[in-house]
């Protein structure tokens, strides 16, 4: 297979040289191509990528002595060549990974809506069923639908409206304005990441979701705008950190349960730990840049006041992160050893390279001012001679 793409390299060569003077945009696609073409059959004939990358180069860079048209030029393209030839063939499989990914994107985004529905119609369906009652009985069947409705009102799409509802209300009750609105978004943020898997997307998108429904009510009504922001963002805070507790019980409880669960999974859902606090900052601050002025200046205040004392939501996280650190360790001493011994490699070898591209970085930086200058003293030296 090596001797096939050398082949290949030597008689594109040799017809592009017939045709004239070989450029560097040819060199580099001749080893693009050739490499390209053998890496795609890796794994039929077991041969590394570093060999066909490390072949097809030195193959190139014979051509090219040998034709003594080694220029600093065609070495980099074939350099670059033999790198975009093996991004080609990986471009490739990610191109085929992400259209998968999109494909079930929209597959669970129909199974959700048809979930919501489904869940719609069931509700419906016991709603009805009262109707053949009276009296109390009625009254608890009713009210037994509402509450499943409000714990499941995130996947029936009525969150960010059962929230503005109930927001309204408060304001023209005029009483405890700020506590029950804290209560509100606590409540609604708590039963919506209770519906799913702990994530950090979904903690930005309900937190967005609850503390933009407060505050355009607030603001809808021109009144208790800063109440509401400052309930608003307390409670969904509180709901955020009732869900990294219920994260924490659930891991802490599964013991050796959670070596069902993929690793993968416990490792992403750590990080999203680590980054929660930051992330509903963020949030916070993206809610107040498409607020009003005055909800902004209490978002953003109270966005600015955070990060400067302890919090119980990350100081929460970090204790749910940590019992997934342990679970991790659980699972296997040896898998979690081997990747650390991989990390530190891959570690040591960035260290190295980044000395070695830091160094290229400045010479590259030095030849271009350099040149700046010589420009310039040279436009001068015109300048002078014109005058003159």
């Amino acid at each position: 297979m090596l001797k096939e793409m050398k082949e290949q390299i030597i008689e594109s060569f040799e017809k592009v040289m017939k045709s004239g003077e070989v450029t560097a945009a040819q060199v580099r696609d001749i080893v693009q191509n050739a490499v390209s073409d053998t890496a795609k059959k890796v794994k039929e004939g077991g041969i590394t990528l570093r060999e066909i990358a490390r072949e097809a180069s030195a193959t190139a860079m014979d051509g090219l002595k040998q034709k003594r048209i080694a220029t600093r030029e065609r070495i980099a393209a074939a350099v670059e060549g033999a790198i975009d030839g093996i991004k080609s063939t990986e471009q490739r499989a990610m191109d085929r990974t992400r259209q998968e990914i999109q494909q079930l994107k929209t597959r669970l985004s129909g199974e959700e809506q048809k979930l919501s529905e489904d869940v719609r119609e069931a509700l419906e369906g016991i709603r009805q069923s009262s109707e053949a009652f009276t009296g109390e009985m009625k009254e608890h069947i009713e009210t037994a639908v509402t509450d499943a409705k409000l714990k499941y009102a995130q996947l029936l799409g009525l969150t960010g409206e059962t929230v503005k509802q109930a927001v309204k209300r408060v304001i023209d009750s005029g009483k405890d304005v700020e506590e029950t609105v804290a209560q509100i978004t606590k409540d609604a943020t708590e039963k919506a990441l209770a519906e799913v898997h702990f994530s950090a997307d979904r903690v930005r998108k309900v937190s967005q979701t609850v503390i933009s429904a407060a505050v355009e009510t607030a603001e809808e009504a021109d009144t208790n705008i800063r109440e509401v922001a400052r309930g608003a963002v307390q409670g969904t805070r509180e709901g955020v950190t009732s869900a990294v507790e219920s994260t924490k019980e659930t891991l802490s409880a599964a013991g050796a349960k959670t070596k069902s669960f993929a690793t993968e999974d416990l490792v992403r859902t750590k990080e999203d730990l680590e980054a929660v606090e930051d992330l509903f900052l963020e949030t916070i601050r993206g809610v107040a840049g498409k607020s009003g002025k005055v909800a902004s200046e209490v978002l953003t205040g109270l966005a600015d006041q955070a990060r400067k004392i302890p919090s119980t939501l990350k100081e929460k996280a970090g204790e749910a992160a940590e019992t997934i650190s342990n679970r991790l360790k659980e699972l296997g001493k040896d898998t979690f050893g081997k990747a650390a011994h991989l990390t530190e490699e891959t570690v040591h070898t960035a260290a190295e390279e980044t000395k070695e591209l830091s160094k290229r970085a400045l010479d590259i930086a030095k030849g271009a001012v350099s040149g700046m200058i010589r420009g310039a003293k040279d436009v001068l030296k015109k300048d002078k001679e014109d005058k003159s």
